[in-house]
């Protein structure tokens, strides 16, 4: 995750959160400061925004895979004023296309705590595009001020379809030729459990034997 500069359209009442979000991407906490007034809105409200930008490299023998990404985080109002109609939301998007959203609970009290959460089809396409983005907008002042913190951030990409290269050690009886047991390792050696249909790669070369 990077913080994004790219806009995804959310409107004047929208305003970027101020400073890093790093510390919220990377599983600390993250203040949303309260607003005065709302003058850095719409003139009616604030809903302070942090735009995150999801980068990953799908592992080898995934490119063709695709699966879901989820999302989740949890936000704690301070007040001093209590929530709204609207109080925030958790979304995710593809480009300036809004994929899913968990919205807060309205009219939140002063002390209210929940996790929010989206998941979404994705491809290893998407996630090697650099075109996903997670936003969580909470709101900082609508008829009186309130502080939030967000915290616990979590994102998982959970990818099907992928070729994963593993070696499988056969013990194999001299005399009935009967396999007695496997193990399977990685390509460097250490223990692999598969999942899924297992395949062989290719025809083993058997013209030494």
């Amino acid at each position: 995750m990077d913080d994004s500069v790219t806009t995804i359209g959310l409107g004047r009442a929208f305003p970027d959160l101020a400073g890093s979000h790093a510390a919220l991407w990377s599983g600390g906490a993250l203040t949303y400061p309260a607003d005065p007034n709302a003058s850095a809105g719409d003139g009616t409200q604030v809903y302070r925004t942090a735009v995150g930008r999801i980068t990953a490299t799908p592992p080898s023998g995934c490119e063709g895979a695709a699966g879901t990404l989820i999302v989740s985080t949890r936000v704690r109002l301070h007040g001093p004023g209590a929530g709204q109609w609207q109080d925030g939301s958790l979304m995710l998007y593809r480009g300036t296309t809004q994929i899913a959203e968990d919205q807060a609970t309205r009219f939140a009290p002063v002390g209210h705590v929940e996790t929010l959460s989206v998941s979404a089809p994705i491809t290893a396409a998407d996630l090697a595009s650099g075109n996903l983005y997670v936003a969580l907008y909470l709101e900082t002042f609508h008829i009186a001020s309130k502080s939030w913190t967000a915290d616990q951030f979590s994102i998982t990409a959970q990818l099907n379809g992928c070729a994963v290269q593993f070696l499988r050690t056969f013990v194999i009886d001299c005399n009935t030729g009967t396999v007695l047991c496997h193990s399977d390792t990685t390509l460097d050696g250490r223990p692999y459990t598969p999942t899924g249909q297992v395949g062989q790669c290719s025809t083993p070369d058997d013209s030494s034997l």
